[in-house]
């Protein structure tokens, strides 16, 4: 469009732009139809489609409301490219999956790996930073599931569709509180364990101490906070 037919004034193009007015109708057809057509393409991806977004899927997600438009919208575009383009897409889904199933490494490649991130009631340092995953989020996540005490934690999964999978204990032992420590009021509620016993604030990992100076035998960290069971 020539730069000189762009006015701010010119309220008819903004609200219903240089197609003809009877275009509209036509988008309400082209509508129907495209939705239909991406409806049956998603019901033909699978069920994954609805549930928890791997990267793939996320991306095809996206690329499925990318293809749609321009044939619902633009009136030099036919409608029969968008199916087309949406069947292309589902081939390569299929295939995709299809090649995923005969092969590890390619699924490994395309929706990556499991991670762990708390072993034992201890913090994984590594994989938190490897996964991009901080403290403040994974407590979160743990609060969210009514655990307060990181040493009651025997594993915490970083799924490779982002989810988290969480395992506790069968019985009970000392650890990190979880509890925010700006709010001070909540943490009247939480049971300290030992006088001299300790949790590591970087790793989770206990011990007894006589002295907040010494460092961790587990991370080496010098930051202690009073253990809770």
């Amino acid at each position: 469009m020539d730069k000189t037919q762009i006015k701010l004034t010119d309220l008819e193009r903004i609200f219903i732009g240089n197609a003809p007015v009877a275009f509209m109708l036509e988008v309400f057809f082209r509508t129907i139809i495209v939705y239909v057509a991406l409806l049956l393409i998603m019901r033909l991806l699978g069920k994954r489609m609805s549930g928890q977004l791997t990267i793939v899927d996320f991306a095809i997600t996206i690329m499925l409301g990318a293809i749609v438009a321009p044939p619902m919208e633009l009136p030099d575009r036919g409608i029969l490219q968008g199916i087309f383009i949406l069947v292309l897409v589902l081939a390569y889904h299929r295939g995709l999956s299809w090649w995923e199933v005969k092969n590890a490494k390619v699924e490994t490649a395309t929706y990556g790996s499991m991670s762990i991130l708390v072993k034992n009631g201890l913090l994984q340092t590594d994989e938190l930073e490897k996964t991009r995953v901080s403290r403040a989020q994974l407590y979160s996540v743990l609060r969210q599931k009514k655990i307060y005490n990181l040493g009651v934690v025997e594993r915490v999964y970083l799924e490779a569709c982002g989810a988290f999978t969480v395992f506790k204990t069968k019985g009970s032992r000392p650890g990190l509180s979880l509890l925010p420590t700006r709010d001070k009021h909540v943490h009247g509620y939480r049971h300290d364990a030992d006088e001299d016993e300790y949790a590591c604030q970087h790793c989770g990992a206990t011990e007894k101490l006589s002295t907040k100076d010494k460092a961790c035998n587990n991370c080496g960290a010098v930051k202690w906070d009073r253990a809770v069971i």
